[in-house]
């Protein structure tokens, strides 16, 4: 931006040096300069304001298209966000092109913008102009914060039945993408996995978490119960010295008819291993590891969503550090709460209601037993598992922890309720109705997880 010059100030030092001729002329001319003078300052003080507002509508759009890095078209976002950040007509200015730039992964997006703006009172000087032409630039970049998520997902029988377990691998492999970038071993970034049913995983080499009094099923592959007395809803780890804190291996009873045919159906249907879902993947910094567990999900068995999403805050949980192995063992995973530029998030999905009936065994036991607050109803103890959900959400909640729902597939009012009031806030929570409804949503929570800056 550059505004013509005129040496205002020489010309009031030779008038006052001058003591020849007419004064009156001289007094006339002096009044023109000046006036052309304040002219000049008014109009370079409007163009140094309307820059100003170009830089700060800029740099709003550049973050704005920046945490939406699933975009196809970087420029025509940018246009639409300088638009709806920079006032219509503001000093007479209009803006005439606005560009964004990402680098090769999409770490890094510059950007730019001009502005033209009407003069008042340069057009009206010799040699002056009708228009000045401002720019702005910025660069907006992907902050190097920290971030430990944990993915919580629904690997129940219907997710088979929908034929949707292929658009989940698919929902959960890009937002994998969208979180680590061009990195396959990525800095201060650690992800993991929950599948869940009616039971969780945690993996058969994780003994010393269980009550070996309580015995195992053949070749165990890693399923517990839910433990009593309120522990099903709370972050304790398993100590060796209390019982009640330990884990009791899931083992579904044969009621069979005790003929061979029965035992074979049994043991064809996974044994005491029946409707034990994959394993949890412990949270690493190792794109593959993640990505590869996610391409082996498989689903069978019933709902209980709170069992997943108190094992996925257990994975995030700073009180058991030192109880999970591999990379976080090795990293000292998890962080404390609150560890400066470092978030915590959970991404919770499922296809359908909590469900608690006479047929099925689960993680609670028969429901005859009663081992959901004493309740024998299927109704009844449906709705005391809903109320676990929301007492595990809320305590994650207390703690900072960010958490994201996804409602797949019309799951009941009263599901959709329960993940919506889940979810750090309504914006949060998001209603995929369809297959490619939840790839969609699944990128807006990866450009959502997309910590931000500018950087200049």
């Amino acid at each position: 931006m550059r505004a013509p010059r005129i040496a205002c100030g020489g010309l009031i030092r030779r008038f006052k040096r001058s003591d020849r001729g007419s004064v009156a002329p001289i007094i006339g001319l002096l009044v023109l300069v000046l006036i052309g003078c304040i002219g000049i300052g008014i109009d370079t003080g409007r163009s140094v304001v309307v820059r100003a507002r170009l830089v700060d509508a800029l740099d709003s759009a550049g973050l704005a298209v920046a945490a939406r890095m699933s975009t196809a078209d970087f420029n025509a976002d940018a246009k639409k966000f300088v638009a709806a950040n920079f006032a219509t007509n503001f000093a007479g200015a209009t803006v005439t092109d606005v560009t964004a730039v990402p680098n090769a992964d999409k770490t890094v997006i510059s950007l730019t913008a001009t502005a033209t703006m009407p003069t008042a009172f340069m057009k009206l000087l010799p040699g002056g102009t009708d228009v000045v032409t401002v720019r702005a630039t910025s660069e907006v970049t992907r902050a190097a914060a920290g971030l430990e998520l944990v993915m919580v997902l629904d690997n129940t029988g219907s997710m088979d039945n929908s034929g949707s377990m292929p658009s989940l691998k698919s929902a959960a492999n890009g937002l994998l993408d969208q979180v680590f970038g061009s990195d396959t071993v990525a800095k201060n970034l650690y992800v993991g996995l929950v599948p869940f049913s009616h039971t969780v995983n945690i993996g058969s080499t994780r003994l010393a978490w269980t009550d070996a009094a309580a015995g195992y099923p053949a070749s165990w592959k890693g399923c517990v119960m839910a433990r009593g007395d309120g522990l099903d809803t709370t972050d304790d780890p398993p100590i060796l010295t209390d019982k009640k804190k330990l884990f009791k291996a899931y083992n579904y009873p044969y009621t069979g008819g005790g003929g061979w045919l029965d035992q074979y159906f049994y043991q064809a249907y996974g044994g005491g291993n029946r409707f034990c879902p994959q394993a949890v993947t412990p949270m690493t910094n190792v794109k593959s590891k993640v990505s590869s567990a996610i391409n082996s999900l498989t689903a069978d068995g019933n709902t209980h969503i709170n069992l997943g999403a108190v094992w996925g805050w257990r994975m995030l949980s700073p009180r058991w550090r030192g109880y999970w192995d591999g990379d976080m063992l090795l990293n000292s995973l998890p962080l404390d709460y609150g560890t400066k530029r470092m978030s915590k998030a959970v991404v919770l999905m499922t296809d359908g209601e909590n469900v608690m009936n006479s047929s099925t065994y689960t993680a609670y036991g028969w429901l005859s037993q009663g081992n959901i607050g004493g309740k024998t109803t299927s109704n009844a103890a449906v709705t005391e598992l809903n109320a676990r959900l929301t007492s595990v959400c809320g305590k994650m909640k207390e703690q900072g922890i960010v958490i994201y729902t996804v409602a797949f597939d019309n799951p009941d009012a009263t599901t959709k309720a329960l993940l919506q009031g889940c979810a750090t806030s309504t914006s949060y929570y998001f209603d995929s109705t369809s297959q490619a409804q939840l790839i969609r949503d699944f990128k807006t929570i990866g450009d959502s997880l997309s910590n931000l800056r500018v950087s200049r």
